[in-house]
């Protein structure tokens, strides 16, 4: 992945990247492979922790919106208002009878979030991380162990080598240890999937493995 980011801000590549025509890409033929898999991967994720409140971390214009809809309490949150617009858009459609809390925030320090702690049963960071200056990252994990009272389901990379869309090979696991136990890290259509379980979480009977077969698995790459 591309480490160079002079240069770089990701609030500013992310407002003109996004709205209609990043909505356009992951509602596209060449997308579909990845939205499949990452609906398989979060349905049956929801299925298995029966999270009460969740919230979908860097939503974007909403493209995972549908999979939240039997959840009590959904929280979206991203710094883009071009794509905010498009996810409260989305969200109005999706669940107008209980709407998602959509959230433009925009902090001066890029890892922190409006959130109280340990206010979240489930964490989602989808195609988000891969895209966080490496600077930024630990206090960005810091910040959604703060918050998430459960678990961090993340989807990145396996990797990916398109250079200028300004993304970082992070080292997950290290990321996590100290701060989740990573209870799942797999491979599907070059995504990684990584499931943790926040470190010190108060006592719930819910699974600590995940049964996510069928999937099709790519190796892990690891230096």
């Amino acid at each position: 992945m591309n480490q160079d980011h002079a240069g770089y801000n990701p609030d500013q590549y992310w407002e003109n990247r996004g709205g209609p025509s990043y909505r356009e890409y992951t509602e596209s033929a060449a997308y579909a492979q990845y939205h499949h898999a990452q609906h398989e991967f979060f349905t049956n994720l929801i299925a298995q922790l029966k999270p009460q409140c969740l919230l979908d971390f860097g939503c974007g214009t909403g493209k995972l919106f549908p999979i939240w809809t039997g959840v009590s309490e959904v929280h979206a949150y991203d710094r883009s208002q071009s794509q905010i617009e498009e996810a409260r858009r989305a969200a109005s459609r999706i669940r107008p009878e209980n709407p998602y809390k959509v959230l433009h925030y925009v902090a001066p320090q890029r890892g922190e979030v409006p959130y109280d702690d340990d206010y979240f049963d489930l964490v989602v960071v989808a195609e988000v991380l891969l895209h966080v200056l490496p600077e930024d990252i630990g206090g960005l994990l810091d910040e959604l162990r703060r918050i998430c009272r459960g678990h961090l389901a993340v989807v990145t990379a396996a990797p990916f080598t398109n250079a200028a869309a300004h993304c970082f090979d992070h080292n997950y696991p290290a990321l996590f240890m100290g701060r989740f136990d990573l209870i799942d890290d797999h491979a599907v259509l070059r995504q990684r999937y990584l499931v943790g379980r926040k470190i010190g979480a108060a006592s719930v009977s819910r699974p600590q493995t995940f049964n996510l077969e069928p999937r099709t698995s790519d190796a892990i790459l690891t230096a």
